[in-house]
């Protein structure tokens, strides 16, 4: 399973409790409201919440898999191990980039 940045909201997400990021399977959900994500990684969160047929989906609230993190958007890209990395060091302790975080540890 891949971590990745949500382009929407920039937090990090697993592509195994997010659809996939919703990009490869776009087509089967209902974008009405949202077209600005259609094509977008995105996280649980800002995934479409109905399907096409109307019919609700699980999205729209965190998973609580793990904790939701925020990082500064725009700025990580997922690297060949499927993990995070800031894209302008090369850091893969994107613990380390948590905009929650006020300098104290946190477990995950």
């Amino acid at each position: 399973m891949s971590l990745f940045q949500c382009e929407e909201c920039g937090c990090r997400e697993n592509t195994a409790v997010s659809c996939q990021g919703f990009k490869s399977m776009a087509h089967l959900f209902s974008w009405r409201g949202i077209e600005h994500r259609k094509g977008k990684m995105l996280c649980c969160v800002c995934g479409p919440t109905e399907y096409k047929n109307g019919k609700r989906t699980k999205y729209g609230v965190w998973h609580g898999r793990f904790p939701r993190m925020f990082l500064p958007k725009g700025e990580f890209h997922t690297n060949n191990q499927g993990n995070l990395t800031h894209t302008k060091t090369g850091n893969s302790f994107y613990t380390l980039f948590d905009l929650c975080r006020k300098g104290e540890d946190h477990e995950e």
